[in-house]
């Protein structure tokens, strides 16, 4: 975990560097792309460091508490810098469409959920259904070999 901890911190270190390049050629595109994505990686890298501690993968050590809250409020500082360099409207529709993108995304995972359990009822309901059937046949020819016609 301190590894991933130490990949994070160098992660905003670049992301200092790529920060530093925007802002003195201007709303340079790329370099713009770059610092939105090594941002973007540096968020992954934290949601999943506190991911693996809330599942109790593993413990954190105050250490690596440590390091991960000057991480955390590290981001939230790169974020406040870029919202300054970013025009506003760009900053609105990267929001704006950042949020579309998880909606769909949610409820893409949400509906392939529900047909996962639709599936699994429907597996369940024929099985109950042929065991059914199964079982009145049995009797029936149990019946059948057992009770004599008159």
């Amino acid at each position: 975990m301190l590894v991933e901890i130490s990949l994070l911190v160098g992660g905003l270190k670049a992301l200092n560097e790529g920060i530093a390049v925007v802002k003195e050629s201007g709303s340079n595109l790329t370099g713009l792309a770059n610092v939105f994505g090594t941002l973007t990686e540096s968020k992954v890298a934290v949601e999943k460091i506190e991911a693996a501690a809330e599942d109790g993968g593993h413990v954190l050590t105050q250490e690596e508490a440590l390091e991960l809250a000057w991480a955390k409020n590290e981001i939230r500082e790169k974020e406040k810098e870029l919202k300054k360099v970013t025009p506003r409207m760009v900053w609105r529709d990267m929001l704006a469409i950042q949020h579309k993108s998880l909606m769909e995304h949610k409820h893409k995972s949400e509906r392939e959920r529900l047909a996962r359990n639709r599936a699994i009822t429907k597996r369940g309901e024929l099985f109950k259904n042929v065991g059914g059937v199964i079982i009145l046949a049995s009797a029936a020819l149990a019946a059948a070999y057992f009770i004599p016609f008159s």
